[in-house]
């Protein structure tokens, strides 16, 4: 077998032009695919959301990049001229979020159409999601959920949104990592204190937590945390 620096060290045959959209670490380091690690030491240019963020990452491998930054701030503007770019100067690109699997609330969701519009290939890179580490710890037993993602910033439109949500299905929350508080409170006052959930706190990092119990409990039981990265998993209503 292989030694991993064998693995790496071999050359990359890619895709031109192409966009590879690849899933990074949510939280430990260790949490990258080889095949992502061959793709990023690869390609022509790096797509990340935040430079200072994809620059560090990438350091951490011994990875140097050009980076071009694409988030909520530009995307809209910059997505047709950096799809051009690629076109014109057949290139391969890797296309990163902050943390995890990018497109899931992330930047991206307006640039790839784009990309396919223009004729570039867009290839996954699967890897670490937090979604899906939620999902492997809460042991979902109904072959259905609903991905609901981030409900409203403002208040009164997330009460409303928190008071709409389907009881019939297993619901997955994401939220800033400042709201974790509010989120609870929230859910609490409108779906009531014995509602069953999973709280899946800072995944992968050492801090981890997974806290499941009605939300009466996790309320108490993160009445002192402070900000971090987390998923909710809303139980639902009929589950034995």
């Amino acid at each position: 077998m292989m030694k991993i620096t064998e693995i790496l060290e071999k050359e990359t045959d890619l895709t031109r032009p192409a966009v590879y959209v690849v899933a990074t670490p949510i939280g430990n380091a260790d949490d990258i695919t080889i095949r992502a690690l061959k793709i990023l030491g690869s390609v022509d240019l790096l797509i990340c959301e935040e430079r200072k963020i994809g620059a560090r990452l990438m350091r951490s491998y011994g990875i140097k990049h050009e980076f071009i930054e694409l988030n909520e701030h530009n995307e809209k503007e910059y997505s047709e001229e950096l799809a051009m770019r690629i076109v014109s100067e057949n290139l391969t690109v890797a296309l990163i979020s902050d943390a995890g699997t990018p497109l899931f609330a992330d930047p991206g969701n307006k640039f790839i159409p784009i990309c396919y519009q223009k004729g570039i290939s867009v290839i996954p890179i699967p890897g670490a999601s937090s979604l899906m580490a939620a999902l492997m710890a809460a042991g979902i037993s109904s072959p259905h959920f609903l991905y609901y993602g981030f409900l409203p910033a403002n208040k009164q439109s997330r009460q409303q949104a928190i008071r709409r949500l389907p009881s019939s299905d297993d619901i997955i929350i994401l939220e800033a990592p400042y709201r974790l508080k509010q989120l609870i409170n929230d859910m609490e006052k409108y779906l009531g204190p014995k509602r069953q959930a999973v709280l899946c706190w800072k995944l992968t990092y050492p801090e981890e937590l997974i806290i499941e119990g009605n939300l009466g409990y996790i309320k108490e039981a993160t009445a002192e945390f402070g900000k971090g990265e987390f998923v909710l998993i809303l139980r639902r209503k009929d589950r034995r």
